[in-house]
């Protein structure tokens, strides 16, 4: 005899599948954010040898920062799919399961509807759904495919905007999860943090060879005081 799948332990696997899924979303992205924008950084691996291996190490992070976004809020069978996630804390049974209905935990009943309703916000029909469009064209047509005849245009800046905000949603969205399914407090900005960190560490050690501490730096020549240029 098959046994009953508790709904509210599915619950806490499909939220802790989306955490993981976020986490490696946040590691790929703090890591990128510092080689797009550190202008040191670009000075001093810039006209280098070294600085070719780092556009592909950069353009490898970005990459990566979209396929676990997109993963994060893909409805294929064995993904987390965020719509169930709403499914399951718009259901009365799963909800009071969690948290009884009585006054002393309106909070956190108060901020399962608000994770739902972002959820709900980048479904079919939902305001955000054609951002989400976005990402998901970007990932199918140029990342996880390479098709010859790709639907569309892909506007950069555009594109670039709504990445932004769909990290900047998603990491509000665990945080309610998390808060509300797993009973933990959890601040996306201390993980964005950590990885910021040891991020600025590594990219501050990165250096073309016509930079000093490069192992194979080699000092321009000066020419001799008083001598003719």
């Amino acid at each position: 005899m098959r046994a009953s799948v508790d709904p509210v332990e599915n619950l806490r696997t499909k939220v802790r599948g989306a955490v993981a899924e976020y986490d490696e979303a946040v590691a790929y992205h703090e890591t990128w954010r510092i080689a797009s924008n550190d202008a040191a950084l670009h000075k001093r691996v810039g006209h280098s040898f070294a600085g070719n291996t780092f556009l592909v190490v950069r353009k490898a992070l970005r990459r990566e920062l979209l396929l676990s976004l997109a993963r994060l809020w893909d409805t294929q069978t064995g993904t987390v799919k965020m719509h169930s996630i709403a499914d399951d804390l718009e259901n009365p049974v799963v909800l009071n399961a969690l948290w009884p209905d009585t006054s002393i935990y309106e909070e956190p009943r108060r901020m399962a509807a608000e994770a739902a309703s972002v959820i709900r916000e980048y479904e079919k029909g939902g305001s955000n759904y054609a951002a989400l469009g976005g990402v998901r064209t970007l990932r199918n047509q140029h990342l996880a495919h390479r098709q010859t005849s790709r639907v569309g245009t892909i506007h950069e800046d555009k594109l670039q905007e709504e990445v932004e905000r769909l990290y900047q949603v998603s990491a509000r969205l665990i945080s309610l999860l998390e808060h509300v399914v797993e009973r933990t407090a959890y601040n996306p900005t201390e993980t964005a943090g950590i990885y910021k960190f040891y991020a600025e560490f590594f990219w501050e050690a990165v250096r073309g060879e016509r930079a000093e501490g490069h192992p194979r730096y080699r000092p321009i020549p000066q020419p001799l005081q008083g001598a003719a240029p």
